[in-house]
């Protein structure tokens, strides 16, 4: 999951078969690259090019990192009819 700054899916992970799983999900680096977003349109002015704020978008000096540990607890529970 990286680079979701919008809402909605921010990507897909196949598992390798049907079960029940617990996990932890953790990030670092969220609130300095909500920062870097956050302040980065308010230097723009009307000299701005669309390219150079692209760029200046792009160029987000931290990275964030999305870690989802997931362990098998229990094959599938099946369905009621």
């Amino acid at each position: 999951m990286t680079n979701q700054l919008t809402l909605g899916l921010a990507g897909e992970m196949a598992l390798p078969q049907p079960g029940v799983r617990e996990g932890t999900a953790w990030w670092a680096g969220r609130q300095a690259t909500s920062d870097y977003y956050a302040q980065t349109p308010q230097q723009i002015d009307d000299a701005w090019t669309p390219e150079r704020i692209a760029r200046t978008w792009s160029q987000c000096p931290v990275s964030e990192r999305y870690v989802l540990d997931l362990a098998d607890t229990h094959p599938p529970v099946p369905e009621d009819d």
